[in-house]
């Protein structure tokens, strides 16, 4: 998928942004720990520091941003990547929250969520693409067949967005449910019509090679958390769910 790849100096200020927010968020952690009887609320800001340091790092490098809502309240940064005339939407999500989505298995209309819709984005681009699964060292590989052009946007999509952007792009972190560190960093294009996530590219290099480095010291504060309250957000119309219990790094983002 290298033909879909971003800009490197894009992609190192995302991997930046994500490292530098999430430290910025452990720092908080502590005060807050520190200050107060009760805390644990924090743990819903960690997407909100990370999606911020992103928007701060990428503006030099030519990533635009705009606030957009999930639900009624929850609140994420749209990122916009412009490339010879095309224009690209980014976001950045934790990758155990979104496999739960992008799970392979279809969906009922009345379960679609606003991650969902966006991907609508990608299908007429990768309805176009032979889908062969080649598994090899836990990635998965796609053989490209050539691409037709494609003139029709989506008639099932409610979004406006299709119109406007010409691929839709989530950059996962995964975060290590025992050192607390986040282990890797990946681009991917999610397809809502088979409810799958394409790598593009394993950004996880940049993390050795950032500024940004996360110490013991600096997960310290959350090192003992096994679980925060039972409501996770959902990204659909209430906005959260109060079914299944979730590890704080699970629930954020």
């Amino acid at each position: 998928m290298g033909e879909y790849q971003l800009d490197e100096e894009i992609c190192k200020a995302i991997v930046d942004g994500t490292l530098k927010g999430y430290l910025q968020y452990l720092e908080e952690r502590k005060q807050k720990k520190e200050t107060m009887n009760i805390s644990g609320a924090y743990a819903w800001t960690k997407g909100n520091h990370i999606d911020d340091q992103v928007s701060k790092l990428g503006q030099e490098k030519g990533l635009g941003f705009k606030i957009e809502k999930a639900g009624y309240t929850w609140e994420y940064l749209q990122f916009t990547v412009e490339d010879n005339a095309e224009q690209f939407m980014v976001i950045i999500k934790n990758s155990h929250r979104l496999n739960q989505t992008f799970d392979g298995k279809s969906k009922k209309r009345n379960d679609t969520n606003y991650l969902i819709e966006l991907s609508n984005i990608n299908s007429p681009l990768l309805e176009s693409i032979s889908q062969s699964y080649i598994k090899e060292q836990g990635q998965i590989e796609l053989e490209l067949n050539e691409i037709e052009e494609v003139k029709a946007v989506l008639e099932s999509t409610s979004l406006k967005v299709t119109q406007q952007y010409n691929r839709f792009y989530i950059v996962t972190y995964e975060i290590n449910s025992e050192t607390k560190f986040i282990d890797s960093i990946k681009l991917m294009m999610p397809h809502s019509q088979t409810m799958s996530l394409f790598l593009i590219e394993d950004l996880t290099k940049l993390i050795e090679e950032s500024e940004y480095e996360i110490a013991f010291e600096d997960v310290e504060s959350i090192k003992d958390e096994i679980s925060s309250d039972k409501s996770i957000f959902s990204g659909g119309v209430n906005a959260f769910d109060y079914s299944v219990p979730a590890t704080e790094e699970e629930s954020n983002n």
